[in-house]
């Protein structure tokens, strides 16, 4: 992999989980370098989050971490944040196969769903790996949808998520809507 990977902060009164894989969006202003983790909305994102360290009230020392665990600081958190904005992504569906909706047929039997906008869905992190449980949800052509589906994910085959048909099955995203590349234009943060 190759990409960019910014410094951003998390407030340490910020109570909310945020897992590696997790996107972000800036909190209030893109000028204030704090995030928080993204939710399903329109809003643009920061980017990804991928890891933060700091300092641990229990521990009593520097710690870096996968995630955020929501509390263990009395400071704020530096937390690093994919936003490349020609990165690419691979990306769990939701639990069905035929669960993204917003196309007919389904996405995972149709070619048409590529380019084609996707609303993320939060999901459950793993507090023992650290990594995101977010996923793709709804696919449509909206404009404000913060990823866009650029391919499928096959190999090897029989791999878990390499059936297209199947439940959790995996696709290739980029960002669609973020700081650094609004609706699929490269930008500049507003």
């Amino acid at each position: 992999m190759n990409f960019r990977v910014s410094t951003r902060r998390i407030a340490s009164g910020n109570s909310t989980a945020i897992y590696k894989g997790d996107a972000v969006v800036p909190v209030t202003s893109t000028l204030t370098g704090y995030i928080a983790q993204a939710t399903a909305s329109t809003i643009e994102l920061a980017g990804i989050f991928w890891g933060c360290k700091y300092i641990s009230t229990a521990q009593k020392r520097q710690v870096w971490s996968n995630y955020w665990p929501g509390s263990d600081t009395a400071y704020d958190v530096e937390a690093y944040v994919i936003d490349d904005p020609q990165a690419r992504f691979l990306c769990q569906t939701a639990a069905s196969g035929y669960a993204i909706t917003g196309t007919t047929p389904s996405i995972f039997t149709s070619a048409p769903a590529l380019g084609k906008n996707f609303q993320l869905n939060v999901g459950t992190g793993s507090t023992a790996t650290g990594l995101s449980g977010m996923y793709a949800d709804t696919v449509g052509t909206t404009a404000t949808y913060p990823f866009k589906m650029v391919d499928f994910w096959y190999g090897p085959p029989g791999a878990n998520g390499s059936d297209i048909t199947s439940a959790y099955c995996w696709i290739v995203c980029e960002f669609n809507h973020e700081n650094w590349r609004s609706n699929g234009a490269v930008t500049g943060p507003s």
